[in-house]
């Protein structure tokens, strides 16, 4: 475990520009200063706009900016059309606000389309928000089975940090008996729908204590845009200590992403994290005292009302460097608006393939492990339309060649359903249906345990047996478990029926996944492990055998991707990386033993130029250099079943070409300086095309697209292809590793057979004749 030990600067006023002498001297000199009153308590958010109101008003002597938010339901997380079937069945949607903003308006447009075989006067749409009734939506008879759309006015009163809109469906088709599933009940909202919000941001005391807010709030589900300032030609120790920052951030941010901007001695309109020493500084803290301990300050920005400024200060880079671990590992202890580091003991390192985030394979995990709430593992409603999904991170180097699966000892309640058709589990991986298994009726028991093996790479192209095998491409690094229950209703027979019934159904949270017994060995180089996992890097979660090379003079550029990648890492494994090397193009001999993550723009100091023999591709300011290229197959076949052709030598060649034209490139190979570790370059052959470098590693679309040893990124195009021959990382038992590698190679098989053959019938034909040889020499004995 690590410790931090804090020291809390004395304080003798909440006005951070009278306590703090610095400041005032920025100040006067010319940096225009919003009055904000930091010190007094946020305003708690409820329903009362009016009391919310107010409470701003005493805390600011102006109003902070408005910002107004639009999205679709689509951008909201709603995939599909959100369809609603039966008398009485509902589905929603959850929207989330700042904590630092406030709902002045909120303007909702739904599209939506109900059965066209409804009755008007008896069937409508329920939309509620927080379970307060916003409007009911009743349709005439021209109206129905076309698309429709209304805009509905909301109270912002109704808005908390965490809503939830629920649209509920009533439908009926006829005044006498009715089937409350008859196929024509039904209701389609869809997720073009849209939601528009204008939001006042709300002033927030200087307290460390808040933190990661308000540079990263979980109720926002954009990308984390942050600017990070550093002092005028900041060297590598500044940058790796912004590293540690960025990985801390990225670990919270997850699947949302980073959008990192770089400033070089200046200060963004904006929220800003800035990093400085005694000796290296921004300009604009040219008159901020010496530091002599590792502090971290938050403090209100002096010319952007609302935004805030977090600065991480040393006496030198070694100090920096512990204010920026202090605040990635350890921040439960931090309060107030200034905090001194007085010790820092740094956690234990971490042992290969031990992410928080990914299923172990050193034993069995409980499927309670992968979700935030057991909660998560149950859906309830008269109709059951929601499916319960489970996101499972593993290890992209798991060896699952020629096994049958990944066990899955599954366990599940539900409410019973009628004895003539008690209702189906639906088990799927990634989109893909697995396997269906009847429920337990009124007269069986109503809880439920099967043994499902989790399919994987398999020749086979069809299930052999029960559904314990199934086609291939199911699982990859980035899996979803879906689990959907459907328990039809009564049916007491013609023109009888009951009042619908809640149903609920629920995984057990004791249900687990076994990864046990599978190694780890991986054809390498491939892009779609490190562009889905970042993987080998995030191998050791904490990044302990990761050098990051820069080049010489890193441009606002290279520092941005290099940010978004040690980011992208942590979002992965779910754990800071703050132990990576980061080392300039001219200190590249000290990765030697370490796999390497390279950033270049235009190869300015000729260190791929250097490796050019093993590279794919080069892309360079006005030329680009490639070998003959082959389409990489799929990602997923890569990772678990490479194609045996993808071993043979170049056919050798390269094409170079010059012009203009903004062209990125992601390229791995073997490490030049050490065989067995990987390198990963993330080239460009200007600033512009590095951007779409951090781009892509953010856009879950374009990974997808991202396999091989060489990726290109023209536009909105990404290219993939496999050029170079692959080796392998990892290990396996002997045997296991001389059968798959032997596999391929189908005459060597044969003729190892044969040879063994022929030395096993040498052995027992001498045998034999030593046996016969004694015989004799007995009977003439």
């Amino acid at each position: 475990m690590f410790h931090a030990s804090f020291k809390t600067p004395p304080v003798t006023t909440s006005n951070p520009f009278t306590a703090k002498p610095w400041l005032a001297a920025l100040f006067a000199c010319g940096v225009a200063v919003t009055p904000f009153a930091g010190a007094k308590e946020k305003p708690t958010r409820n329903k009362d706009t009016a009391t919310v109101a107010m409470a701003v008003e005493e805390t600011t002597q102006e109003r902070l900016p408005l910002r107004q938010w639009k999205n679709s339901f689509k951008q909201l997380g709603l995939g599909n059309p959100l369809t609603l079937r039966g008398v009485e069945s509902e589905g929603s949607i959850g929207v989330s606000v700042r904590r630092d903003e406030l709902v002045e308006a909120a303007r909702l447009r739904l599209t939506f389309t109900l059965s066209p075989a409804l009755l008007p006067g008896l069937s409508h749409l329920k939309v509620m928000l927080n379970d307060e009734l916003l409007q009911t939506v009743v349709l005439n008879k021209e109206q129905l089975g076309t698309p429709q759309t209304v805009e509905l006015d909301i109270d912002p009163r109704y808005f908390t940090d965490y809503n939830r809109f629920r649209f509920q469906f009533i439908g009926h088709y006829t005044t006498e008996c009715e089937n409350p599933n008859h196929s024509s009940l039904w209701a389609s909202v869809s997720n073009d729908s849209t939601l528009s919000l204008s939001l006042r941001q709300l002033p927030q005391r200087d307290d460390l204590a808040l933190l990661p807010a308000p540079f990263f709030d979980a109720r926002d589900n954009r990308p984390v845009q942050l600017a990070f300032v550093y002092p005028k030609q900041p060297d590598m120790a500044v940058l790796k200590a912004s590293g540690s920052v960025a990985s801390w951030l990225g670990m919270l941010a997850g699947y949302r992403g980073n959008d990192f901007t770089a400033f070089e001695d200046q200060l963004p309109e904006r929220h800003a994290v800035v990093f400085a020493t005694n000796a290296q500084r921004p300009a604009f803290l040219h008159d901020l005292p010496p530091v002599k301990q590792p502090t971290l300050t938050l403090l209100p920005h002096p010319n952007t009302p609302g935004a805030k400024l977090l600065l991480v200060l040393g006496q030198d880079a070694a100090q920096l460097q512990i204010a920026a671990d202090a605040l990635a590992l350890d921040r439960a202890a931090l309060t107030g608006s200034s905090m001194a580091i007085t010790a820092l003991e740094y956690p234990p390192p971490t042992r290969p393939y031990d992410a928080p985030n990914w299923v172990t394979s050193e034993r069995p995990v409980r499927l309670a492990e992968l979700v935030p709430n057991p909660r998560d593992l149950q859906v309830r409603g008269t109709v059951l339309n929601e499916t319960i999904s489970i996101s499972t991170r593993m290890a992209p180097d798991l060896f699952t060649w020629n096994a049958k699966g990944i066990p899955l000892d599954l366990k599940y309640r539900h409410t019973p359903g009628n004895d003539a058709d008690p209702g189906t589990l639906n088990v799927s991986i990634n989109d893909q249906f697995i396997e269906s298994y009847a429920l337990a009726s009124r007269s069986e028991r109503s809880d439920s345990k099967n043994k499902v093996l989790l399919p994987l790479f398999d020749e086979s192209s069809l299930p052999s047996h029960a559904g314990l095998k199934v086609p291939a491409f199911m699982l990859g690094s980035n899996n979803r478990l879906q689990f959907g229950f459907y328990i039809p209703p009564n049916d007491l027979g013609q023109c009888r029926s009951l009042q619908p019934v809640e149903r609920i159904a629920a995984i057990d949270p004791q249900s687990t996944i076994d990864l046990t017994g599978f190694h780890h060995y991986i054809a390498m180089p491939s892009l779609a492990a490190y562009a889905n996992s970042g993987f080998p890097f995030t191998r050791v979660p904490d990044l302990a055998q990761t050098s990051v090379v820069l080049p010489n003079q890193p441009t606002a550029a290279d520092v941005q991707v290099f940010l978004t990648a040690i980011s992208r890492m942590s979002a992965s494994t779910g754990y800071p990386g703050t132990r990576f090397k980061l080392l300039s193009a001219a200190q590249v001999e000290q990765a030697r033993d370490t796999d390497i993550l390279l950033v270049a723009q235009g190869d300015r100091d000729g260190l791929l130029a250097q490796w050019k023999q093993h590279l794919p591709a080069l892309v360079a300011a006005g030329t680009r250099s490639v070998a003959p290229l082959e389409r990489a197959m799929s990602a997923l076949t890569h990772w678990f079943q490479p194609d045996p052709a993808l071993e043979r030598s170049p056919s050798g060649g390269r094409t170079t070409l010059e012009g203009e034209g903004a062209l990125a490139a992601l390229v791995g190979f073997e490490s030049p300086l050490h065989s067995g570790r990987s390198v990963v370059a993330l080239t460009a052959n200007d600033s512009a095309a590095m951007e779409r470098v951090s781009a892509g590693l953010n856009d879950s679309g374009k990974i997808q697209q991202m396999r091989g040893d060489l990726v290109l990124l023209r536009a909105e195009t990404i290219d993939s292809f496999r050029i170079n021959p692959i080796y392998y990382v990892g290990s396996l038992p002997w045997w296991q590793w001389l059968w798959f590698h032997l596999h391929s190679h189908p005459l060597l098989l044969a003729l190892l057979g044969i040879g063994a053959g022929l030395l096993v019938t040498f052995v027992v034909y001498g045998a034999l004749r030593a046996m016969a040889a004694r015989r004799l020499r007995g009977e003439h004995g």
